[in-house]
């Protein structure tokens, strides 16, 4: 690889000139004829200044934290993909921290420790958080360390620096589906979790439905943990309904727990689309090769990673914290999982 001395050697000036140039350090002028010399000299030697150097001079890493829920997610994969591509643009690396595994380790002080160490040590320049509940003391007490940190798809009591999807949106797109299928009698399987995220989703639901009319029974809203047991779980109640009592299209509030009601339906002895209809919040290739495939909401969660890592930019910066609701239209992904009544 390229050194700096060999830039300065081809250029035939000082290195310390050329360290001045490549960092745009506007110090000390330098004669366009020289700036243009050592720019041909890097650009022909593909010379990268040592990211090592250049962190000890301003104290930062380029790299980012990233804390999310659990792997497992396959959900919050496009946020990631988002998230990982900004970066990247940006010239910055992410480091990904699986929450639950942690805590599971050592709790929830040891986390907040951990979390905070990765700034203090001089490990991430900021934080990205994608566990944060609506009264988060974790989240709080980092915010209140001066950790610059942007939440991702969650917002939280008092502290600012967020970046959602209208979640309200994308529930009420997918009620307006299943309505316009013909149904009627729609239930919805919630996230058992004390996120605005999952009030965002069930207040959508609840909305549309009343918008078009419908009054669901207080047997058919269930809610369960996003995951693949959470959502086989959470159906049970439903599928043990007589024939006459069960809806006949349900929502479900994440793409995780949609896997496990079609479990949970399949076990049941009942068929998808044909006594019950599924709609799944969030959009996955994974979700065309089930059986069946699954309808599903699309949103725009790439861009919603790409502006958590701008977020995150300004606030390690120094500038002022923002709270952004990302405004583009979510999608009905038309699949099998839907049909007519």
């Amino acid at each position: 690889m390229a050194t700096l001395k060999d830039v300065a050697r081809l250029a035939e000036v000082d290195p310390s000139t050329v360290s001045r140039v490549l960092r745009g350090d506007p110090v000390q002028a330098v004669r366009p004829e020289t700036r243009d010399r050592i720019l041909a000299a890097s650009q022909r030697l593909h010379y990268r200044p040592n990211a090592l150097a250049r962190g000890l001079r301003t104290r930062r890493t380029d790299t980012l934290g990233l804390i999310i829920p659990s792997l497992e997610n396959v959900g919050f994969s496009e946020v990631t993909h988002g998230i990982q591509a900004a970066a990247a643009a940006a010239g910055r690396l992410v480091v990904v921290v699986e929450a639950e595994a942690l805590e599971r380790a050592g709790g929830e002080g040891d986390a907040e420790e951990l979390y905070s160490r990765l700034i203090t040590d001089g490990r991430v320049d900021g934080l990205i958080v994608a566990f944060a509940t609506l009264d988060d003391h974790l989240v709080t007490q980092l915010a209140e360390r001066g950790i610059p940190l942007v939440l991702v798809n969650r917002r939280t009591a008092g502290v600012h620096g967020s970046v959602v999807v209208d979640d309200e949106r994308g529930s009420a797109i997918a009620i307006e589906h299943l309505v316009g299928l013909g149904h009627r009698r729609i239930g919805y399987v919630g996230l058992a979790a004390e996120t605005d995220t999952a009030r965002r989703r069930e207040h959508g639901f609840r909305t549309a439905v009343g918008a078009a009319g419908l009054t669901p029974r207080s047997d058919w809203i269930v809610s369960g943990a996003p995951t693949l047991a959470g959502g086989k779980g959470a159906v049970a109640s439903i599928v043990r309904l007589d024939p006459s009592d069960r809806p006949t299209a349900l929502f479900v509030a994440s793409l995780l727990g949609a896997i496990g009601v079609l479990a949970g339906i399949r076990e049941g002895g009942l068929q998808v689309p044909d006594e019950m209809s599924i709609i799944a919040f969030n959009d996955h290739e994974l979700a065309a090769h089930l059986d069946p495939p699954l309808t599903t909401v699309r949103m725009p969660n790439f861009r919603m990673g790409a502006e958590a890592v701008n977020l995150l930019l300004e606030a390690i910066e120094g500038q002022d914290h923002r709270d952004l609701v990302i405004d583009e239209a979510p999608e009905v992904i038309m699949r099998g999982s839907t049909r007519g009544i």
